[in-house]
């Protein structure tokens, strides 16, 4: 897969249906959607058949996300075990404070090298799957090992939650706080379009941020949330005209010819 599409991260995958999500999502020309599967060591379960459904309707690919706790070995070994189970195409990690040098509580070692943990696991048992590391906008100001996630292969799909934090958050800031840790065709935003705690940027708003960004490729969060047929059509016009992300390649559509890339 190229992370330089466009994608979308779904929490609550019973408040979407996946047919007219998954329709939606390729028409305005997005590359793939991730449900969340575990938080920690606890498993989200994925609906029936909302993966095939989603599929079916679309074509794009299906990937799996999870919240990073405190057990960086049992939590990479359970997306392995939920990536198999689900057939899913791609994993998305989220590690945020559970895995920072220094908090609240002060410095620990023992937080900041959960990354290298989770990585090494992760890749012995999943060594060519597509991965990314979603976390704070400013890598350069929270002391999580970014570079271990790098080294494994993980991009950094950075939370560019202008809707909670503003400009602080905007992509073309996450984007200048990656440069340190990630290749610059490595960083691909996220923006927030739930209901954060300012006042959330239009579509048409978020687009002009990503292409003053120049990042190829972003996704949004959270797809069930605040997001109408139109919002998909203005980032689907911008994907196009801005080029902010690329088109997936052409993929049949026929269900019985849509298979994951993990079967």
């Amino acid at each position: 897969m190229s992370w330089a599409g466009a994608g979308a991260f779904v929490w609550h995958e019973t408040d979407v249906a996946p047919e007219a999500l998954g329709l939606q999502l390729r028409d305005a020309g997005f590359s793939w959607v991730a449900v969340l599967i575990h938080d920690g060591l606890t498993v989200d379960p994925v609906e029936g058949d909302w993966v095939r459904r989603f599929r079916a309707a679309s074509g794009l690919l299906v990937g799996g996300w999870g919240v990073l706790r405190t057990e960086p070995e049992r939590e990479a070994d359970l997306a392995h075990r939920l990536l198999d189970h689900y057939s899913l195409d791609f994993y998305v990690a989220n590690p945020e404070a559970e895995y920072k040098f220094s908090n609240d509580d002060g410095p620990s070692g023992e937080r900041y090298e959960r990354s290298e943990r989770f990585v090494q696991l992760f890749r012995a048992l999943e060594p060519d799957t597509p991965a990314a590391i979603s976390s704070y906008c400013r890598a350069d100001t929270q002391d999580i090992d970014w570079r271990a996630w790098n080294r494994s292969g993980f991009v950094f799909l950075p939370q560019a939650y202008a809707n909670d934090f503003g400009g602080a958050a905007s992509p073309a800031a996450c984007a200048e706080g990656a440069a340190g840790f990630f290749p610059s065709d490595a960083v691909h935003p996220t923006v927030g379009v739930y209901a954060g705690q300012g006042e959330s940027p239009s579509p048409e708003r978020y687009t002009a941020l990503l292409d003053e960004a120049g990042t190829v490729g972003f996704s949004v969060y959270l797809a069930e949330t605040g997001m109408y047929a139109g919002d998909w059509d203005t980032f689907g016009s911008a994907i196009a005209e801005l080029e902010i992300a690329r088109l997936p390649a052409e993929t049949p559509r026929t269900p019985l010819l849509i298979e994951s890339a993990r079967a």
